[in-house]
């Protein structure tokens, strides 16, 4: 350590605060660490002092008001008259140079000073880029040291301010996973729970026989918050940081992927499509089962059946291929039944309060799917003419009379035998589901409602 207090010392002494930019000019070292620098410093610095002082005595001797010194990279320091005062030139004036309205002469007094300016304006620089380079090489000696502790200081910056962010926010050691299983009990979001009050905490569970979870939302259900909070719980996980959760069994992660929204690239020529399927494509080449990836929206960005027809190839590749932890949001919400052939897939969505005044969004994630987008309560949120929401609401009647899934012409899907397996499996509970009148139930009820059948589950 007194190595580096030297080190610190001598920065300290011999830099200034806020050095020149380029370290051959001068104006780099601080006045009182050398002597010669000092003496060539407060010569050039006062420079223009005697100048001033030199050109008041010019004027007072010769009585020429209008005689001024001045400079140039050519000429140098030289004294300027106009043609008009010709007669009047003193005789020990040299003269330097004649031009068409004006005459330049010097003096053996300024000759003397510009030697004596230009040479120490020279020692300055070369003097003081001589001191930095001998301070560089101190510190270039020293630079196993240095480094040393600069890898110590950081770890224990990274890890007394990851301390101090779990202990101040309340977060949770999380539990590493031996058998691939993810799950994160009670999380919150890092950031959002510091400007949301009321921030609603959710579970993930994951494993090597459910591995997907096909997610259908209403619009404003905070999709893309679900999905960015879990990736990021599982990032800080793998840099040794506690976690914003009750508790959490997480597993290694060998790469996050995230498809997630889109935009266009201009520059390139590439439309939000072809961004979107880059991306994707980056995700179904890269991944493995190890991996971790959120998906929201895929196949949005081109017409109904073309998406919906690649949503679910995409789906159907990871679940055969990849075997990766994914969750998949979709509004497409035909591939909820079409993902029954998908063996390690479930289905979840979030919970929803719907009565004759409205919708209030529960934000709680439920074992369960939804076949609404809510499009028209947004747009009615969001201020849209009712003229525009009529209109809207005749051409969905049109469009759900003219168009059904099963018109698709690249494949049916069609599994009549696997419905009627889901009809046997009904439950007490399903039925209990079935008679509730969500229209008289209060948010709160209904979130008391729905603890009660995740216990019975």
């Amino acid at each position: 350590m007194q190595e580096i207090k030297n080190i610190i010392d001598l920065i300290d002494k011999a830099i200034k605060d806020e050095p020149n930019n380029l370290i051959t000019w001068w104006n780099i070292i601080k006045t009182g660490f050398d002597i010669e620098v000092d003496e060539y410093r407060n010569l050039v610095e006062h420079s223009q002092d005697w100048l001033a002082n030199y050109q008041t005595e010019l004027i007072e001797k010769t009585w020429l008001n209008f005689l001024k010194i001045k400079f140039t990279n050519v000429l140098g320091y030289f004294i300027e008259l106009p043609v008009s005062a010709k007669s009047k030139i003193p005789d020990n004036f040299i003269a330097k140079q004649t031009l068409v309205s004006a005459l330049r002469y010097t003096t053996f007094e300024l000759q003397d000073f510009e030697k004596k300016i230009l040479n120490a304006e020279n020692l300055l620089f070369s003097k003081e880029y001589e001191i930095f380079k001998n301070v560089r090489e101190k510190i270039n000696n020293s630079f196993l040291i240095i480094k040393e502790l600069s890898n110590k200081t950081a770890n224990l910056d990274m890890i007394t301010s990851l301390g101090r962010v779990a202990y101040n926010n309340n977060y949770s050691r999380p539990k590493i996973s031996k058998n691939s299983k993810l799950e994160i009990i009670w999380w919150r979001h890092p950031v959002i729970e510091k400007i949301e009050k009321d921030f609603i905490s959710n579970d993930l569970n994951l494993d090597n026989k459910k591995y997907i979870n096909i997610i259908t939302w209403p619009n404003m259900g905070w999709k893309s918050t679900y999905l960015r909070q879990n990736a990021l719980i599982i990032l800080m996980a793998h840099i040794w940081s506690f976690v914003p959760a009750r508790d959490s069994f997480i597993p290694l992660v060998d790469k996050i992927f995230s498809r997630v929204w889109a935009s266009d690239n201009l520059f390139l020529g590439q439309s939000t499509f072809m961004v979107e399927m880059q991306e994707m494509a980056n995700i179904l080449h890269n991944s493995t089962e190890n991996s971790f990836i959120i998906i929201d929206e895929i196949g949005r960005w081109t017409s109904t059946y073309d998406g919906m027809s690649l949503a679910w190839a995409i789906l159907k590749y990871l679940h055969d291929e990849k075997k990766a932890k994914v969750l998949f949001a979709t509004h497409y919400h035909e591939l909820i039944d079409e993902s029954i052939v998908l063996k390690w897939v479930e289905n979840y969505s979030v919970a929803v309060w719907e009565n004759n005044e409205g919708i209030v969004f529960l934000r709680k994630i439920i074992k369960w799917w939804i076949k609404k987008s809510y499009w028209l309560e947004i747009a009615k949120l969001a201020w849209i003419n009712k003229e525009v929401i009529n209109e809207s609401k005749k051409m969905l009647l049109k469009l759900e009379k003219s168009h059904t899934w099963k018109q698709m012409s690249l494949w049916s899907f069609s599994l009549p035998e696997l419905e009627i397996k889901i009809i046997e499996k009904e439950s007490p509970i399903l039925e209990e589901l079935k008679q509730l009148d969500i229209n008289n139930l209060s948010p709160v009820e209904a979130l008391n409602k729905l603890y009660e059948i995740k216990n019975e589950l």
